[in-house]
């Protein structure tokens, strides 16, 4: 039991030195995209905005229930700063996500969970003239994106609340083509694999899946592999708290474990 914690710090320091500045990867694709996208730094106008907006909702008192994201069936009571406290994206999570869509020019963007509105923000602040679909389980964080989002959205986004299963095919045969999927669905666990088989065949050799929360537990680190082994992902990049997967068919398959 004591080798555990040393274990760990080897994965750990074996990660932040894998592929670190690009080093080793031999795809220009791969390379780009760890230099100019996941270890770049630079902090774009729009990122103060939405952090000031995320730090009005953590002094917000009002009381919210929504279903508990742990216990099935049941209902959490909380106010609106612990709820954002604990639900949405870190703000290093959601500037990667920014830099994501810029870099790939993503027009046509499909979020299930949103979990606030802070992580839509990000995914839709790049550029004006953006489609975003967002998928909300919980009326409560729907209402809670929705005003965020009428205040400093700067494109119209599509909230539609209830099973995602059920939602998820109208939202990605609605658009004129699937760009980008953000997974925020950690807490559906092994729910995950339909999602994913439901997503994977609108994709184009250009559109670009993010999954949230891949290494949280047993059931997320197996829908990981799945999508690692399946024939339309060609190149993925383990982030060990996010997923990318990537189908462009000129690549070639392979999985990159970055520190990020």
């Amino acid at each position: 039991m004591q080798l555990l914690p040393e274990n760990r710090i080897v994965r750990k320091l074996y990660r932040k030195m894998r592929y670190r500045k690009g080093f080793d990867v031999h795809s220009p694709f791969v390379f780009n995209l760890i230099t100019k996208v996941i270890e770049e730094r630079h902090s774009y106008y729009r990122f103060d905005t939405i952090e000031s907006e995320r730090r009005k909702l953590l002094y917000c008192p009002d009381r919210v229930e929504y279903p508990d994201r742990r216990r099935k069936n049941r209902l959490r009571t909380c106010t609106v700063a612990e709820l954002v406290q604990c639900e949405a994206i870190t703000r290093k999570k959601g500037m990667l996500l920014f830099r994501l869509v810029t870099y790939f020019g993503s027009r046509n963007i499909v979020q299930v969970g949103t979990e606030a509105g802070i992580s839509t923000l990000y995914l839709t602040s790049y550029a004006a003239g953006l489609a975003c679909v967002a998928l909300e389980a919980s009326p409560r964080l729907a209402g809670i994106a929705g005003k965020l989002l009428n205040k400093q959205g700067r494109n119209p986004v599509d909230i539609r609340t209830g099973d995602y299963a059920a939602l998820l095919p109208a939202a990605l045969g609605g658009l004129p083509q699937v760009d980008f999927v953000f997974f925020n669905t950690a807490h559906e666990g092994l729910r995950n694999s339909l999602f994913f088989r439901e997503a994977v065949t609108y994709v184009h050799p250009g559109t670009v899946f993010v999954f949230d929360g891949i290494s949280n537990g047993k059931e997320m680190k197996a829908f990981w592999k799945e999508v690692r082994a399946n024939p339309a992902v060609t190149v993925s990049i383990d982030l060990d708290s996010m997923g990318l997967a990537f189908f462009d068919p000129k690549l070639y398959k392979r999985n990159y474990i970055v520190y990020f």
